[in-house]
């Protein structure tokens, strides 16, 4: 009885440990997101806040069942096996989380590519994982039997984390080609585009790992939580790592302020915007010059500068302007 109930409980209190702090990470990066001042348009800022506030009930709901399950209900078996708001804040809002980023991916793929044909298969996919685990959910909701959701969800749940991990990786393969295939051969633009393949892996793989151990943990192991740890930390890894590509602009935008302040602070200094030169030339003062002044574009109005034989400007919303 004792090794039963540390399957039970053991893997809780992890789980809800992982989910705090993950939560403090992205909220972390929600505030860097604000402090930002991104001037990306309403969708994706709905998409951020949207998913903040989900995350936060999905914390509160957790947080209810942990005081019902570890405190409240300490030493009562049936409180422990009870479904409490698990139905809902486990499958349910993370099946919503992943899908609307995995979407998100589809779009920008989609404005990248072209490929109407890959992004429709991207979506499909994300639309499946994320229904089939609202539909775990439901079950879960139904049965309200915890020993054995494994066996009653065992098709549900194939198709939710198998169907996540396999559109991650999708994801995964299709940015890394479509941004790699972009380079333009100017220093600046391939340093961005670099820096958004290796955080796309990364953090692509991260998430469909976490999903393929969390498959495998639910499959395998019967009658015990130990699925439920991978299981609090997907929903927030998606929400963190959707944060970190876009403060990923930040650091960039960080650094050509600071290659701009150079450049200028090596330059002639002039006491009058309108003194002419011997020549007759007009010097203007630059002192007000200010990377904020770059124009962002998409990468056809980059290939376009290109052909021209002119150099791109800074595009640090590669992936969020429409």
């Amino acid at each position: 009885m004792a090794d039963t109930v540390v399957q039970l409980t053991g893997p809780l209190v992890l789980g809800y440990q992982f989910n705090w702090g993950l939560y403090g990470v992205l909220a972390t990066q929600l505030y860097t997101y604000h402090q930002a001042g991104f001037r990306d348009n309403r969708l994706i800022k709905s998409i951020v806040y949207g998913l903040f506030i989900l995350e936060t009930l999905q914390l509160i709901m957790a947080t209810h069942d942990s005081f019902h399950t570890l405190a409240l209900g300490w030493g009562n078996e049936g409180d422990l096996l009870d479904v409490w708001l698990s139905w809902f804040d486990l499958p349910f809002l993370t099946g919503i989380t992943s899908a609307t980023i995995q979407c998100f991916y589809a779009w920008r793929i989609y404005i990248l590519s072209k490929s109407l044909v890959l992004a429709i298969t991207i979506a499909a996919i994300a639309l499946v994982q994320g229904s089939a685990a609202m539909a775990e959910g439901l079950q879960i909701l139904i049965s309200q039997n915890v020993p054995g959701t494994q066996v009653n969800t065992f098709k549900t749940t194939a198709v939710w984390l198998g169907g996540t991990a396999l559109c991650d990786i999708i994801i995964c393969c299709a940015m890394f080609y479509f941004l790699s295939t972009s380079r333009t051969g100017f220093r600046a633009t391939d340093s961005l585009l670099n820096k958004l393949i290796r955080i796309t892996i990364e953090t692509g793989m991260l998430t469909s790992v976490i999903a393929i151990i969390e498959l495998t943990l639910f499959l395998t192991f019967e009658h015990n939580f130990y699925h439920v740890v991978p299981a609090f930390m997907l929903s927030k890894l998606y929400s963190n790592s959707f944060l970190v590509l876009l403060n990923s602009r930040n650091s960039n935008r960080n650094s050509k302020q600071t290659t701009t302040s150079q450049t200028l602070h090596s330059l002639p200094e002039f006491s009058a915007s309108r003194e002419a030169n011997r020549t007759g030339a007009m010097k203007v003062d630059l002192a007000h010059r200010t990377s904020d002044d770059i124009g962002m574009v998409s990468f056809s109005e980059t290939e376009n500068l290109n052909k021209q034989g002119n150099p791109p400007p800074d595009s640090d919303r590669v992936l969020c302007d429409v």
